[in-house]
């Protein structure tokens, strides 16, 4: 879920050193305009255990860090964990953190479940926190099947009134009546703005020129001065460091 700014310093030198300086493409000027980026400021999403989860092969590595399985030895299982190997058992961390792609740092804190004779299953909580994302709508997400992802991302925002989505450019404009209906009405998006209680508002995007952003919402209630939107969060890395 995305958090607020987080002052600490080295995470702050870590990210910096690594980051790679990349321009976001233009868009026309019937698209939203970016949200401007403060400097210091850390967007965080959070995969809360156990909703991360995947099975290994053999040989397979964790998506975009660098943990791998390499195979079972009666009851222990031999992985290796940024390029050191460990032998562990059955509830064993599987934990790393790093940069995993261009301003994108990553903790992985996760445990090794029950196998039978098939792949290893790791399960546990992904943190991820991006450095200068400069939110921008896409109409279309580009061919991300190379890209590593990561879904199940809870999220739950209390927008105020022209206040926007946090890391979006959907702006909450109030309520708009029609005949006896209402609708909560937004800015900052392409498609129609009008959404009933109980409807899906989808919005997709671009963080940075590695960093791709769908929220899969639901207009829970809204007045004239809040909207309740609840839903997940998908997000998808390019240039990873570990591919």
């Amino acid at each position: 879920m995305p958090k607020g700014t987080h002052g600490f310093i080295t995470l702050t030198v870590m990210l910096l050193l690594t980051a790679l300086a990349c321009g976001v493409p233009g868009f026309p000027s019937a698209t939203p305009t970016p949200a401007p980026f403060t400097p210091g400021d850390f967007l965080t999403y959070t995969i809360i255990p156990p909703a991360y989860t995947v099975s290994l092969n053999p040989g397979d590595h964790v998506p975009g860090a660098p943990l791998q399985y390499i195979g079972q030895e009666g009851d222990t299982y031999r992985v290796r964990i940024g390029g050191l190997e460990a032998v562990k058992r059955v509830g064993d961390s599987f934990a790393w953190a790093g940069i995993i792609a261009p301003s994108v740092y990553a903790e992985y804190n996760l445990r090794l479940t029950t196998t039978l004779l098939g792949p290893l299953p790791v399960t546990g909580g992904v943190e991820l926190t991006i450095l200068e994302w400069q939110p921008l709508e896409v109409a279309f997400l580009p061919d991300l099947s190379e890209a590593v992802h990561f879904g199940n991302i809870l999220v739950n925002y209390n927008v105020p009134a022209a206040e926007t989505l946090p890391a979006s450019t959907l702006v909450y404009s109030g309520v708009y009546t029609q005949g006896s209906q209402q609708f909560a009405r937004f800015s900052g998006l392409s498609a129609q703005p009008y959404y009933a209680q109980g409807d899906s508002l989808v919005w997709t995007g671009q963080l940075r020129e590695n960093v791709y952003v769908r929220y899969n919402l639901r207009v829970i209630s809204f007045d004239e001065d809040n909207v309740l939107l609840g839903g997940t969060a998908e997000l998808w890395l390019t240039e990873q460091t570990y591919p």
